[in-house]
């Protein structure tokens, strides 16, 4: 029986760190976590959505007022209802929003506006007003939207010291090519 204290080769040389499996492991999670991390950051500036309310402490000042202004409108059982078909960048489409009182009556509004605001972009952010129609309660517009993506709207009815609103969101689809 042989005893040696020699080291048997195992023809694998670790002395050099680049060849080294561990080191190369190592140093193929950092480059992937750098080039993660520089596309998260480029996308967040690229992509910035801004400041949609100018006056955040104003807003939040209010906030009881806003919550006593939403029992009221609760209270009032108005049903708004306006549909939407697909709307295209730069294509006008006519939205049409019907409004009936809790007894389904239909409500003569004095006025009817729709706030729309663009969440990445609050100079893209818009408002219109709806005109009445022959019908009692049915009123329209026409809008065109200047760019595609999400658009977060609201649609407030005001009938004397009375309002109500619905709220939503649309997706604006790419123009067809032609």
């Amino acid at each position: 029986m042989s005893t040696s204290s020699e080291p048997v080769a195992s023809g694998k040389n670790w002395s050099k760190p680049w060849r080294n499996p561990f080191v190369l492991f190592w140093l193929f999670i950092l480059i992937a976590v750098l080039t993660v991390n520089f596309f998260m950051v480029s996308m967040a500036i690229v992509t910035n959505p801004g400041l949609v309310n100018n006056n955040p402490y104003k807003h939040g000042v209010n906030y009881d007022q806003i919550m006593e202004a939403r029992k009221a409108q609760a209270l009032l059982g108005w049903q708004l209802q306006m549909p939407w078909s697909q709307v295209k960048e730069g294509e006008s489409v006519r939205l049409t929003l019907r409004a009936q009182d809790a007894a389904g009556s239909p409500i003569v509004a004095d006025l009817v506006e729709m706030y729309a605001y663009r969440p990445s972009d609050i100079k893209e952010d818009f408002m219109m007003r709806f005109q009445p129609t022959a019908e009692q309660g049915v009123y329209q517009a026409d809008v065109t939207f200047s760019k595609r993506g999400k658009w977060d709207w609201i649609v407030e009815v005001q009938r004397g010291t009375d309002k109500s609103s619905i709220a939503g969101d649309v997706f604006v689809a790419d123009p067809v090519s032609k």
